[in-house]
């Protein structure tokens, strides 16, 4: 998940920050979706299973006051306190 806060953030550049395609960046529609990450079509198990589809998955399932926190300290924080509520 930090991979994908720094993707979002741009915080990467040329060829891993292109791995992480926004949903704009494919189309110019403003939709629910523009801010989330674009997902790949993929035909084979292994693509599936990457970071770049079910990282990006999983990151677009996260609300939007997560993934738009101003610090990677808070975002780490945040991300591991709701993941841990729910097993409490």
């Amino acid at each position: 998940m930090v991979m994908l806060y720094k993707a979002n953030n741009h915080c990467f550049e040329g060829r891993v920050q292109a791995l992480f395609e926004p949903t704009t960046a494919v189309h110019k529609l403003d939709t629910k979706q523009s801010k989330l990450f674009y997902v790949k079509k993929t035909n084979t198990t292994h693509r599936l299973l990457s970071i770049t589809v079910r990282g990006i998955h999983i990151w677009n399932g996260l609300v939007s006051c997560i993934t738009q926190l101003p610090s990677l300290q808070q975002f780490k924080d945040r991300l591991k306190s709701t993941l841990l509520s729910s097993y409490l």
